[in-house]
């Protein structure tokens, strides 16, 4: 039986799922800010000494306390004080916090060439002192950067602008991915406030109704893959340019020419897939023509022969992305991919995931040569659950299982025997109670354990904290003669 504070803490993960669903239909931006908010901490905490780290537990718990209470301002300001704790430059002054408050948007971040204005829209995402007592944080620089990071142009502006919108007259830019980055000048080194994913395509409006247009009309011999894709990413395209935001900067630009590459005819689709993964990240539905799992994933750029699979399980709450944009500032991605192993992260919903990963491989197996010797499988929270669930359903699957701040029942018997684990909470954690419980029981089933407790770890910092442990872990695997 699961103790008392495991159970509640899944009870709390229901809860927060549920809440979820219906946020991110009606609340991109604000789940963007938090995304960006958690990024920026994790970094700093990556660089930050011993004592930095204990002094961000508090303020980290209370964030994940008032995010699982939808209560996103707070979360976000819990969020930047923890990232005062742990950066080098220590405790700012109330200007600066006042800055840092603020939320920027920007419309449209899809449009045409020709567009030449965006709207850079300044309000406070949550209130601190300095608004209540007035006072400009001081200037501002707008810039926008190609994919290489050079400026194209750029606008001085100051706070007393930034109050509502400034309708930047930017000229035509160039078609790609580009990047806005709105800085706080003074006399320290710039801070970063913003940085906004923008696309810009030739012909956006005319391209994105021939693919309307041909969006019911299929070769017969078309995986159904290639269907739910397009069918998940055309309405996003739109979204994107029609001004909704989103909890992720979507490189549009490149994705419109991979959605225009599977259209281009079946025996290519495979091959399209399989080079858009090498050159960046890609969102793909996967699908068996009855169940489908949205995924992001990166391949490897050059690796030869058959790739192992590292799938990334996110927590209540998350979503296909939050492996590669928050937990560990997307470190777990990078770290897989360096290896030469193809990164999957699915989205998991309210009843779990539509596909298995032996189902999820079989359909991925259509575009990539897999290595079904070394799949590895990484959860935390509510996806640490979802790693034991497919242990138990395919252990002869799976190379290894590392399961990060939290838990659930076990595989039975022979099972998990089969499986080494590495099992891992922070002392902090609310969720630690799970993880060792899971622990617990894989060791009287007779499996290999390797439990770790992390001292001044709370449970979205575990990732981070966790990763290099993981991967020598996986790595040990990985060498193992299959």
């Amino acid at each position: 039986m699961p103790t008392r504070a495991a159970s509640g803490c899944w009870w709390c993960c229901a809860f927060l799922l549920l809440a979820s669903l219906s946020l991110s239909a009606r609340a991109e931006t604000p789940r963007a800010e938090l995304g960006k908010r958690l990024r920026r901490f994790e970094i700093a905490w990556q660089e930050a000494d011993a004592p930095r780290r204990a002094a961000a537990v508090e303020p980290m718990t209370a964030a994940v306390r008032s995010f699982f209470t939808l209560q996103l301002s707070a979360a976000a300001s819990h969020l930047d004080e923890a990232w005062y704790t742990v950066r080098a430059q220590g405790a700012p002054e109330a200007t600066e916090r006042a800055a840092i408050a603020t939320a920027v948007t920007a419309t449209p971040v899809l449009a045409d060439t020709t567009a030449e204005t965006l709207a850079v829209a300044f309000a406070p995402f949550y209130e601190t002192e300095q608004d209540a007592a007035g006072g400009a944080p001081g200037r501002l620089r707008l810039s926008i950067l190609d994919g290489a990071g050079e400026t194209l142009t750029e606008r001085p502006s100051d706070w007393a602008e930034a109050t509502g919108t400034i309708q930047w007259q930017t000229g035509p830019l160039p078609e790609g991915d580009l990047t806005l980055v709105v800085e706080r000048l003074s006399e320290a080194p710039p801070i970063e406030i913003a940085r906004i994913g923008l696309s810009r395509v030739e012909r956006l409006r005319e391209r994105l109704d021939a693919l309307a247009t041909a969006s019911n009309t299929w070769f017969e011999a078309t995986l159904p893959t290639v269907r739910a894709t397009v069918a998940a990413l055309l309405p996003l395209f739109k979204a994107l340019a029609d001004g909704r935001g989103q909890e992720t900067d979507f490189p549009a630009a490149r994705l419109l020419r991979f959605v225009e590459g599977l259209r281009a005819g079946t025996p290519l689709q495979a091959d399209t897939i399989r080079e858009a993964a090498r050159n960046g990240d890609l969102w793909l539905t996967l699908s068996d023509g009855r169940g489908e799992v949205p995924v992001r994933l990166r391949a490897p750029a050059d690796a030869t022969g058959p790739l192992p699979v590292l799938f990334l399980h996110h927590g209540a709450g998350g979503s296909e992305n939050m492996f590669f944009d928050t937990c560990g500032a997307g470190r777990a991605a990078t770290l897989g991919v360096e290896r030469g192993w193809l990164v999957v992260a699915p989205r998991q919903g309210l009843f779990g995931l539509a596909l298995d990963v032996e189902g999820m491989l079989d359909i991925l197996g259509d575009s990539f040569d897999i290595d079904r010797t070394r799949v590895f499988l990484v959860g935390h929270s509510m996806g640490a659950g979802q790693v034991a669930k497919q242990v138990g359903l395919h252990p002869e699957g799976v190379a290894a299982a590392v399961a990060l701040g939290g838990g659930a029942a076990a595989p039975a018997g022979e099972k998990a025997k089969q499986v080494p684990w590495f099992v891992a909470a922070g002392a902090a954690d609310f969720g630690r109670p799970g993880a060792a419980a899971l622990a617990k029981r894989l060791e009287a089933a007779g499996a290999t354990v390797d439990f770790r407790d992390y001292p001044d770890v709370e449970h979205m910092v575990i990732v981070q904290a966790a990763l290099d442990d993981v991967f020598q872990f996986l790595d040990a695997v990985a060498a193992e003669p299959r």
